[in-house]
């Protein structure tokens, strides 16, 4: 168990979760959960073909069934209202560009009517070439999804999340200069283009209900509901739309927008006047969800004799699939992933090109980018330290980033690393996975059985993320007296979902830290954009810094103000007070004590403290994983035998919390991508093969390998508690890292991801 070695009540400690026992009760609510009455049921009809035009459609056979109350096509819908940024993709048009995309939507009564009048729709189509690939799309002569894209390629950056202007190319210093003065240089193609889908355990859904205007309000699964507000409002220009948001099953990252469901849902709620459920079975949720990016890599990177990277050009065309759903947002935090890990190197020239094929839609998903571009540079960054026989620990931590180093991040602008060294992490993790007594050399197997046909190997990795920061976030924290004894109870607003992963609960633990009062008296309210105040939600890796400072600053904006108010009570100095028993006393005379009912206005109205966390990119954190693989020689079967992860948090928050983070990030489009995630799409008529769960390889919860953490608590400066978020990439390394003890234990290099077993048993020349 994962253990602070800081003295405070609650942070740092093991506690019971906040919503603990609603959830094993079966008290928390779901959207399985809520209900309202004259709901109707939202379905799609969708398209078999990967790429075709819509010649003609009949819905009059759907329309007259009884209990069908909706059926809309593109000539129902405007047809300037457009998915994807910039605008590209028509709500509802004529032109189809992936198997599954929306022919037309149907509310009715039931879901199996919905189902009936789908079936009832009659279209003809005229079948296109469609594209799979991004660098067959880029070609001349190959099929066009937009007209206003040529060559498939989407205009790069967006002024949205770069004020200083549109940014998606990294240059910097002299790349040919720079690989000159290098002594080793390593160039590939690396793809990591599967596309693995990360299937959080509830599928998507929503309610919507129109409420007159353009006014719309959503129940749903998202996990952060202003960004489902701000992406959505881009669809159709001049909607307002009000969200709640419930505990959410699982998200990774991968249920923010809803784009689709949401703006399909406002379509039939307005047609209908009446609210209408989307919700995806797990097959939709596979054939229609959001995707991870696909991404193939052309790139040339260069050492110096010490193991340091000294020059990087690449090339890196990510696969948004039929439509660039906010990709620019992904790819220039992967851009500035790939700068920590390199962060010595004084020399890039790293441009990137968003490319639409006709398959499913890329989206957020937790790694947000860098993950993809990390798992195809870090590969060629271990064969450049395979080429000059270095340690890849030591050249690890030679290259990651510290306090001043600079680097460009999402938001275009040039960023110094501050308070941040994870030096001690690398070595105290690589330590407690006995790297050096493991670890044999670059091909050599660390292990051999006795018959030699199954042999181990070990590899680490490393990724980091400056998003630890990212976005403004504000809070109000207000005390509540008791009307009838000296006790308060503490209302947290802040607006944020639950995702299952505890986080909500850890916020509540700093609240009750800096007011000093009992954990069970602090509460928060639902996420709801109506009452509560702004922030895009707690993303893995941002809600410890962002929404922590935010409700810290916010506490300690209300302690000010009850000391202020305790001052005249108590005729003692502010500063020397402190919070005691829902009340205010002097530290050196505990017998001068006020209770807080005798210091707000009246004696029973609240007290409200603001805080607010500004976005600030200038303390990346960090995760190395270390694994060790089996390879069956004979079948090419690969499992992970031992796996740990360490990183420095600056201060623990919650044990629990933290040890289930690095453990979620094993499964879920993390480690198996190195190993059997992928989403197959037939290459003749583009249909995915991998639609339920049967067919798409995933690892189950009895199949978790060996797994240990190494934290450690340097007390960076963040915010009150010296904390930093790690959650969001506790996996991300682990794919590239499970690809090196791969090719370390059979001896050859392996580059295809995943490494299934017909990927083995041709780099062994076996088949």
């Amino acid at each position: 168990m994962i253990k602070s070695k800081h003295d405070y009540k609650y942070v740092g400690k093991q506690t019971v979760r906040k919503d603990a026992y609603g959830i094993v009760q079966g008290k928390t609510q779901f959207f399985d959960d809520f209900v309202m009455p004259n709901i109707l049921i939202g379905k799609v009809k969708q398209c078999p073909y990967p790429h075709a035009n819509i010649l003609s459609i009949d819905t009059s056979k759907a329309l007259t069934l009884e209990g069908v109350h909706a059926v809309i096509t593109y000539k129902d819908c405007d047809p300037n209202w457009k998915f994807g940024w910039p605008p590209q993709k028509s709500v509802l048009g004529t032109r189809m560009r992936f198997v599954g995309d929306a022919v037309a939507l149907v509310a009715a009564e039931t879901e199996e009517l919905a189902k009936e009048a789908i079936d009832l729709i009659e279209v003809n189509y005229e079948v296109l070439e469609p594209v799979f690939d991004v660098l067959e799309a880029q070609k001349e002569g190959a099929p066009q999804l937009y007209d206003e894209f040529p060559n498939n390629i989407v205009p790069g950056g967006y002024e949205v999340m770069q004020p200083s202007g549109r940014w998606w190319h990294l240059k910097k210093g002299d790349v040919e200069n720079g690989f000159a003065e290098c002594a080793i240089i390593e160039e590939d193609t690396i793809g990591f283009d599967k596309k693995p889908g990360t299937l959080s355990p509830e599928p998507p859904g929503l309610i919507i209900q129109w409420e007159g205007g353009t006014d719309y309000h959503v129940w749903g699964t998202t996990q952060g509901i202003m960004v489902l507000q701000l992406v959505n409002a881009t669809v159709i220009p001049g909607v307002h739309i009000e969200a709640t948001a419930f505990n959410v099953g699982g998200s990774y990252g991968n249920k923010t927008t809803l784009t689709n469901i949401t703006i399909y849902g406002m379509l039939l709620a307005k047609a209908t006047n009446r609210p209408i459920k989307m919700n995806e079975t797990k097959v939709e949720q596979m054939v229609m969800h959001e995707t991870r990016l696909g991404s193939t890599v052309q790139a040339k990177i260069g050492m110096d004799k010490e193991g340091v990277v000294r020059s990087v050009k690449a090339l890196w065309s990510v696969d948004a699939g039929h439509f660039c759903n906010a990709i620019q947002g992904q790819v220039s935090v992967g851009l500035g992933e790939a700068q920590l890990i390199m962060c010595k190197c004084p020399n890039w020239d790293l441009d990137t090109r968003i490319i639409t094929t006709n398959k499913l839609t890329a989206g957020t998903v937790r790694g947000y980018g860098g993950q993809e571009l990390n798992s195809c540079l870090s590969l060629l960054m271990a064969r450049a330290m395979r080429k000059g026989n270095f340690d890849p620990v030591d050249s690890f931590r030679k290259n990651y980033c510290q306090a001043g180093d600079k680097y460009f991040w999402r938001d275009g602008r040039e960023w110094t690393a501050r308070s941040v060294d994870y030096n001690d992490a690398i070595l105290a993790t690589a330590e407690k996975f006995r790297w050096k007594d493991r670890w044999k050399g670059w091909g050599i197997p660390s292990w051999v059985s006795e018959d030699g046909k199954k042999v181990r190997g070990v590899g680490c990795s490393v990724i980091g993320n400056s998003d630890a920061g990212e976005s403004f976030a504000e809070a109000y924290v207000r005390i509540i007296p008791d009307m009838f004894k000296d006790e308060a109870r503490v209302m947290v607003h802040i607006n944020v979902t639950e995702i299952g992963n505890g986080q909500k609960s850890n916020l509540l633990k700093m609240v009750a830290e800096i007011l000093n009062v009992p954990l069970e008296a602090v509460q928060t309210i639902p996420p709801d954009s109506r009452t509560s105040p702004r922030n895009e939600g707690l993303a893995g890796s941002r809600g410890t810094l962002t929404c922590g400072r935010a409700v810290s600053n916010a506490a300690l904006d209300l302690r000010r103000q009850l000391f202020e108010a305790a001052e005249y009570k108590l005729r003692y100095p502010q500063e020397q007070m402190e919070m005691f028993n829902f009340g205010v006393r002097a530290k050196s005379k505990p017998e001068l004590w006020v209770p807080v009912t005798k210091l707000v206005p009246d004696h029973h109205l609240t007290m409200t403290g603001y805080g607010r966390h500004d976005e600030d990119f200038g303390t990346p954190n960090f995760f190395m994983s270390f694994i060790e693989a089996e390879v069956d020689l004979e079948t090419g079967m690969t499992k992970v035998i031992d796996m740990l992860g360490g990183t420095d948090v600056g201060q623990i928050i919650d044990p629990g919390s933290l040890e289930m983070q690095c453990q979620g990030g094993i499964g879920a489009a993390s480690l198996d991508t190195a190993l059997f995630e992928e989403n197959f799409v037939d290459p003749v008529i583009g249909r995915p093969l991998t639609y339920d769960m049967i067919q798409y390889k995933w690892r189950p919860f009895n199949e978790l390998p060996n797994f240990d953490t190494c934290i450690l608590e340097s007390q960076f400066d963040t915010n009150y508690f010296r904390a930093i978020g790690v959650g969001e990439i506790s996996g991300a390394a682990a794919a590239s890292a499970c690809m090196m003890a791969i090719s370390n234990a059979i001896g050859t290099e392996i580059k295809d991801y995943p490494a299934t077993p017909d990927v083995i048993l041709k780099a062994l020349g076996k088949i």
